[in-house]
Protein backbone atom coordinates (compact mmCIF):
# COMPACT_ATOMS: atom_id res chain seq x y z
CA UNK A 1 0.00 0.00 0.00
CA UNK A 2 1.65 3.35 -1.01
CA UNK A 3 1.58 6.10 1.94
CA UNK A 4 1.09 9.50 0.87
CA UNK A 5 1.80 12.72 2.91
CA UNK A 6 -0.86 15.35 2.86
CA UNK A 7 0.61 19.07 3.35
CA UNK A 8 -1.96 21.50 4.56
CA UNK A 9 -1.72 24.84 6.89
CA UNK A 10 -5.83 25.02 6.76
CA UNK A 11 -7.24 21.14 7.67
CA UNK A 12 -10.71 22.09 6.99
CA UNK A 13 -9.39 22.39 3.22
CA UNK A 14 -8.23 18.91 2.76
CA UNK A 15 -10.62 16.91 4.06
CA UNK A 16 -12.15 15.38 0.69
CA UNK A 17 -8.86 14.71 -0.81
CA UNK A 18 -7.85 12.64 2.39
CA UNK A 19 -11.13 10.80 1.86
CA UNK A 20 -11.09 9.24 -1.74
CA UNK A 21 -7.61 8.92 -1.13
CA UNK A 22 -8.12 6.70 1.90
CA UNK A 23 -11.13 5.25 0.20
CA UNK A 24 -8.46 3.90 -2.98
CA UNK A 25 -6.79 2.25 -0.36
CA UNK A 26 -3.93 4.39 0.20
CA UNK A 27 -1.90 5.19 3.74
CA UNK A 28 -2.78 8.78 4.38
CA UNK A 29 -0.89 10.72 7.05
CA UNK A 30 -1.77 14.20 7.42
CA UNK A 31 -0.05 17.07 8.51
CA UNK A 32 -0.49 20.88 9.36
CA UNK A 33 2.83 22.91 10.41
CA UNK A 34 6.14 23.33 8.92
CA UNK A 35 7.25 21.04 11.90
CA UNK A 36 4.83 18.58 11.65
CA UNK A 37 5.30 17.96 7.96
CA UNK A 38 9.18 18.22 8.85
CA UNK A 39 9.21 15.43 11.47
CA UNK A 40 7.19 13.07 9.37
CA UNK A 41 9.29 13.13 6.36
CA UNK A 42 12.31 12.32 8.72
CA UNK A 43 10.21 9.91 10.82
CA UNK A 44 8.32 7.79 7.79
CA UNK A 45 9.20 6.97 4.29
CA UNK A 46 6.17 8.30 1.57
CA UNK A 47 5.46 7.20 -1.69
CA UNK A 48 3.86 10.68 -3.07
CA UNK A 49 3.39 14.29 -1.32
CA UNK A 50 0.84 16.57 -1.77
CA UNK A 51 1.34 20.14 -0.53
CA UNK A 52 -1.58 22.24 -0.48
CA UNK A 53 -1.62 26.43 -1.50
CA UNK A 54 -2.27 27.12 1.98
CA UNK A 55 1.18 26.45 2.46
CA UNK A 56 3.65 29.74 2.36
CA UNK A 57 5.80 29.35 -1.05
CA UNK A 58 9.13 29.62 1.00
CA UNK A 59 8.33 26.92 3.63
CA UNK A 60 6.77 24.48 0.44
CA UNK A 61 9.77 24.72 -1.29
CA UNK A 62 11.96 23.97 1.87
CA UNK A 63 9.69 20.70 2.52
CA UNK A 64 9.90 19.79 -1.27
CA UNK A 65 13.70 19.46 -0.96
CA UNK A 66 13.11 17.78 2.08
CA UNK A 67 11.18 15.43 0.62
CA UNK A 68 12.99 15.36 -2.44
CA UNK A 69 16.09 14.35 -0.46
CA UNK A 70 14.42 11.63 2.22
CA UNK A 71 13.72 9.92 -0.87
CA UNK A 72 14.50 10.98 -4.39
CA UNK A 73 12.16 8.46 -6.32
CA UNK A 74 8.89 9.88 -4.59
CA UNK A 75 6.74 11.95 -6.22
CA UNK A 76 5.41 15.69 -5.55
CA UNK A 77 1.82 17.16 -5.80
CA UNK A 78 1.61 20.86 -5.99
CA UNK A 79 -1.86 22.72 -5.50
CA UNK A 80 -1.73 26.27 -6.63
CA UNK A 81 -3.94 29.31 -6.18
CA UNK A 82 -1.82 32.79 -7.63
CA UNK A 83 2.15 31.43 -7.05
CA UNK A 84 3.37 28.66 -9.42
CA UNK A 85 6.60 30.07 -7.74
CA UNK A 86 9.13 26.77 -6.00
CA UNK A 87 7.25 24.44 -7.81
CA UNK A 88 9.86 23.21 -9.76
CA UNK A 89 10.37 19.99 -8.02
CA UNK A 90 6.51 18.90 -8.56
CA UNK A 91 6.01 15.85 -10.72
CA UNK A 92 2.98 17.57 -11.12
CA UNK A 93 1.11 20.79 -10.22
CA UNK A 94 -3.00 20.92 -9.81
CA UNK A 95 -5.05 24.31 -9.50
CA UNK A 96 -6.97 24.83 -6.57
CA UNK A 97 -10.28 23.95 -8.72
CA UNK A 98 -9.25 20.40 -9.24
CA UNK A 99 -12.11 17.83 -7.89
CA UNK A 100 -10.70 15.19 -5.40
CA UNK A 101 -11.30 13.19 -8.29
CA UNK A 102 -9.19 14.83 -10.45
CA UNK A 103 -6.35 14.65 -7.67
CA UNK A 104 -7.32 10.69 -7.27
CA UNK A 105 -6.31 10.58 -11.28
CA UNK A 106 -3.11 12.42 -10.54
CA UNK A 107 -2.19 10.11 -7.36
CA UNK A 108 -2.81 7.11 -9.26
CA UNK A 109 -0.91 8.16 -12.51
CA UNK A 110 1.83 9.52 -10.63
CA UNK A 111 2.23 6.41 -8.52
CA UNK A 112 1.42 3.92 -11.32
CA UNK A 113 4.21 5.24 -13.32
CA UNK A 114 6.75 4.90 -10.29
CA UNK A 115 5.36 1.01 -9.90
CA UNK A 116 6.09 0.68 -13.71
CA UNK A 117 9.78 1.64 -13.68
CA UNK A 118 10.70 -0.95 -10.50
CA UNK A 119 12.74 -4.14 -11.51
CA UNK A 120 10.00 -7.08 -11.64
CA UNK A 121 10.86 -10.44 -10.10
CA UNK A 122 11.54 -13.26 -12.53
Amino acid sequence: MARVLLVTYIRELIGEQETILRNAGYDVVVTSSFAESSQAIENQVFDLSMMGFSIPVAERNQLAQAFKQANPAAKIIMIYFKSLQNTELADAILQTTATPQEILTAVNYLLRKENDERPRAC
